[in-house]
């Protein structure tokens, strides 16, 4: 299963690592250094490449096949071992004591709301540089770009995606059908509110509910078309300095959903989803807004008619779409180049159409490389199972922007944390919508400005 897992260190913590080491990478192409081919090929023996991970369960025993998979065909030159070490923030927490101890692993598999901090550091090789130094290998070109898009930063693709996910509404198709809703009346945010009241005043079950993460409070703002975070979503020549969930539509649409929660038409989620997906299975709730990664849980669970839609938009036709989620594959600068041309030798495996295609069967998670869709094999897959067509779809048709890029920076943990709470305030009527999105933003404003000082620092 697919649960967004908060990271709660703050920006503080986290850039000890830029102020207690130097950068042996910048952000730019300029001046790279990537190795080519001829690095592995004049190594002697079998070179070794670690990898550190944050993907657990079935998850986690999809990737290690891979990992085998890739073993067994390079055996005798390159051997991959890869080590679990705990959700993201643990792994990132991890990562940046390794970074003092000059320890990092040859490649980190970091969550997608680490991308800012793993850009500052500076401890990578930019994914671009090893690409332009090794054409035979991956051809970025062949990734989806909505996947590229996130992982860009300064105009330079920095990371890989491996594993990704998207946001869909779930809906339970026993409770839409006692409620008298039409599933395809189902397209925009206001659609959805007024079905969860409809359901509720008819059934008397929960209409709404979705994980209390602020993923999905950034996806209520992408899918309105406004950047999360100013100037530019921190992807442009000045860092982001403040977030933008306390005006515009986001607004309207983070109210329209507080009034769910505090009319009691919707009903908590927990952190983790997991009250979600439990009351979701129970025929207590009849939709729920998760990550397309719950499938897998869904699928274990009590059988019952659900459904995966994409996820309810509010802004404007080729300018709104929800942020990717996931994973993205990041190189050490400090390895050696034998180490980093047999690191992106395992990323180029990893994100082939075939491994793409075994993977996305095992987790749920979307296919990034755009040649899987031209397996036969896939193509069988995709008609017996119409809900991954659908991931692929929302994945796909998501315009190419700003809002659907996501907020950049190293802050964003903090700042995220703050969120949360403050919008959990909000939900529950402890504080009022106002109240509570000014507060995130006062707070998201002095975490990026502390940010910066440490940066600068």
């Amino acid at each position: 299963m697919r649960a967004r897992t908060p990271l709660v260190v703050t920006a503080a913590g986290l850039l000890v690592a830029l102020t207690a080491c130097s950068s042996p990478s910048g952000s730019g192409s300029a001046g790279s250094s990537a190795p080519g081919p001829s690095a592995l090929a004049d190594a002697q023996g079998v070179t070794e490449v670690s990898v550190w991970h944050g993907l657990g369960g079935a998850n986690g025993e999809a990737f290690q096949a891979a990992v085998d998979d890739f073993n067994s065909e390079n055996e005798g030159t390159i051997a991959v071992t890869a080590t679990y070490q705990g959700v993201y923030a643990d792994l990132l927490a991890k990562y940046n004591a390794a970074i003092r101890s000059d320890s990092v692993p040859t490649v980190l598999l970091g969550g997608d709301i680490a991308t800012g901090f793993l850009t500052d550091v500076g401890q990578s090789i930019p994914a671009a540089d090893m690409a332009a130094a090794n054409p035979d290998d991956l051809v970025l070109g062949d990734l989806a770009e909505q996947a590229t898009n996130y992982y860009t930063v300064d105009g330079v693709q920095q990371a890989v995606p491996m594993n990704v996910s998207t946001p869909m509404l779930w809906v339970n198709r026993d409770v839409l059908a006692q409620a008298g809703v039409d599933e395809s009346d189902l397209t925009t945010l206001d659609d959805v509110v007024a079905a969860a009241r409809t359901i509720t005043d008819e059934t008397g079950i929960a209409g709404y509910s979705m994980q209390a993460d602020d993923w999905y409070i950034e996806q209520l703002t992408a899918t309105a078309g406004q950047d999360f975070c100013l100037p530019a979503n921190g992807r442009g020549d000045e860092p982001a300095t403040e977030i933008t969930i306390d005006s515009g539509l986001a607004k309207e649409n983070i109210t329209k959903i507080a009034d769910l929660y505090r009319s009691g038409v919707a009903v908590d989620g927990a952190p983790d989803g997991s009250a979600a997906i439990s009351a979701f299975q129970a025929g207590k709730v009849g939709m729920i807004v998760m990550s397309s990664g719950i499938l897998g849980a869904l699928k274990s669970g009590e059988p019952f008619d659900y459904e995966a839609l994409p996820f309810p938009t509010s802004g404007p036709a080729g300018e709104s779409g929800p942020v990717i989620g996931g994973s993205g594959l990041w190189l050490s600068a400090s390895a050696t180049p034998a180490e980093q041309v047999a690191g992106w030798k395992f990323e180029t495996y990893l994100t082939s159409p075939e491994a793409q295609e075994t993977f996305s069967h095992a987790t749920g998670y979307v296919p990034i490389n755009t040649k899987t869709a031209d397996s036969p094999s896939q193509k069988e897959f995709l008609q017996a199972n119409p809900l991954a067509q659908t991931f692929a779809d929302q994945l796909s048709g998501t315009p190419v922007v700003s809002a659907s890029a996501g907020c950049v920076s190293g802050a964003m943990t903090a700042v995220k944390a703050e969120n949360i709470s403050q919008i959990v305030a909000a939900f529950t009527g402890q504080k009022t919508v106002d109240e509570a999105l000014d507060a995130a933003a006062e707070s998201a404003k002095a975490a990026f400005a502390d940010y910066q000082e440490q940066l600068a620092g």
